[in-house]
Formats: structure tokens, sequence, C-alpha cells
């Protein structure tokens, strides 16, 4: 969702950056074109991460027979 939206900024400033009359101002200043995002290995980094939270701690025999009162 961050990548995405990361894309279209840049994509909007780069078009800003490009376009008359706003070019003018953006070469007086130095501003230009930026690099859009690339990933080397995008279909790795796409997968979830695996998660696992193992199996619950037992409760001790005490504190279940006190919230039991």
């Amino acid at each position: 969702m961050a990548r995405n939206r990361y894309i279209k900024s840049v994509q909007e400033y780069n078009v800003t950056v490009r376009s008359f009359p706003s070019n003018l101002t953006a070469m007086v200043f130095g501003f230009g074109v930026k690099p859009n995002f690339t990933v080397e290995n995008e279909k790795e980094i796409a997968k979830p991460p695996k998660v696992d939270f193992g199996p619950a701690p037992a409760k001790p025999q005490d504190e279940a027979q006190g919230a039991a009162k």
C-alpha cells in the first residue's frame, strides 16, 4: 500500500517538473526528475511473511482456580 502511494507521488512530481510553466520554476531551483521505485526481487518480497506464535503457554493451576472464584 505504501509502495503504491510512493510510486504515485513520484509520478505526480515528475509530471509537475516536466509540465509548463512549472518546469521553468523547477529548472531555476534545480528540481529534477526522480527515478521510479524498482525492486530486483519483487516476487520474493511479495510473499507474506510466515508467522508462528507456537502453542499457548499453560496457565498454572493456582491462577486458574483464583479466576474461577
